[in-house]
């Protein structure tokens, strides 16, 4: 049973390459030539180049393939087309690609983004919820989803659609949140928005993996959503209070008002264009860092015996020793 992973230098499929492998699962995994792959290398696993707009190199994947885990995707991309070119045109080839019949699973990775926040603070989503994306992101990861859906209905593949919510652990993507507030806290530079009361759910990266492998082996997974996340949502407030502790730092007080937010994100996204880097703060991240995202596990705890085995603690302290590792130590 040969696995093939696409996304597997990034984050999430970092680890999930590193838990199929110490299961000895034979694994293939799709990358570009411009990838750095000296951690799959030393693996041993079997890499084949490409990516997700060479529908060549998606059929040389995927010959001998059965298990599909579609983890690459556009997370953070600085004009809305981007996320449109490989988070639905991408998924689009690869679904193409799968026609002939010789996949057995399709295990697609989306997003909580899909959902939108949560109507009232206090109730979280659910899988049955209605689908309200208020970010380009957001949409497109829901475009995805109904070609997933589509697909396996005509050609009779089984497939399962993973939600996370945002995760933490170490090798966070270098255009995360997570890796934001690493550094701007670290810096002194943070400003937590409003009052911080809003509750976000994140998922470990220990409990992600768990949650996968949990979903790959249940048969009555095949066909449904399943959402992963901690045991329990946190504030905004926790998880900077948190972060700031384990780098033995002070929070800088006050809060930003969303009103000075905004007028310094429209300040920050000219300099941005005009000098050549990534805005921390933008309109995109104001309107996602006000609103509550909290999501509902007990779908995933009822029919896959999902049960959350990491929190916000450990995954905080694992994730800022590899952050003082990777950019304080060098």
């Amino acid at each position: 049973m040969k696995t093939l992973i696409t996304g597997a230098t990034g984050f999430i499929g970092r680890h999930l390459v590193k838990a199929l492998h110490e299961k000895e699962r034979p694994i293939k995994c799709l990358v570009r030539k411009t990838s750095q792959t000296s951690f799959l290398e030393q693996l041993g696993v079997e890499l084949v180049y490409g990516d997700l707009a060479d529908m060549g190199s998606l059929r040389k994947a995927l010959s001998e393939t059965d298990i599909i885990y579609h983890a690459a995707g556009e997370v953070f991309a600085l004009e809305a087309k981007n996320y449109y070119t490989v988070n639905v045109a991408g998924v689009k080839n690869l679904l193409k690609a799968c026609s002939n019949g010789s996949v057995k699973k399709f295990i697609h990775f989306s997003s909580s983004a899909v959902t939108g926040p949560n109507p009232v603070r206090n109730i979280p989503v659910n899988e049955d919820s209605p689908c309200c994306p208020i970010t380009p992101y957001g949409k497109s990861k829901l475009e995805g989803e109904k070609l997933v859906k589509e697909f396996s209905k005509q050609y009779n593949v089984p497939t399962i659609i993973i939600r996370p919510t945002i995760v933490i652990g170490p090798w966070v993507s270098q255009s995360s949140r997570v890796l934001m507030f690493l550094k701007s806290i670290h810096k002194g530079v943070f400003r937590i928005l409003g009052s911080g009361n809003n509750l976000i759910s994140l998922c470990h990266i220990d409990n992600l993996i768990h949650g996968l492998l949990l979903a790959e082996k249940e048969q009555r997974a095949e066909g449904q959503t399943y959402f992963f996340a901690d045991a329990q949502p946190y504030t905004i407030n926790e998880i900077a209070e948190t972060i700031a502790k384990e780098e033995g730092k002070q929070l800088p007080i006050p809060h930003m008002p969303f009103w000075a937010a905004n007028i310094l994100s429209m300040g920050l996204s000219l300099s941005s264009r005009l000098f050549g880097f990534t805005s921390p703060l933008t309109r995109t991240t104001i309107k996602e860092l006000k609103n509550n995202w909290f999501v509902d596990i007990k779908k995933a705890q009822s029919e896959l015996g999902y049960q959350p085995i990491a929190e916000l603690k450990d995954g905080v302290k694992k994730t800022v020793e590899w952050f003082m590792n990777e950019y304080l130590v060098k």
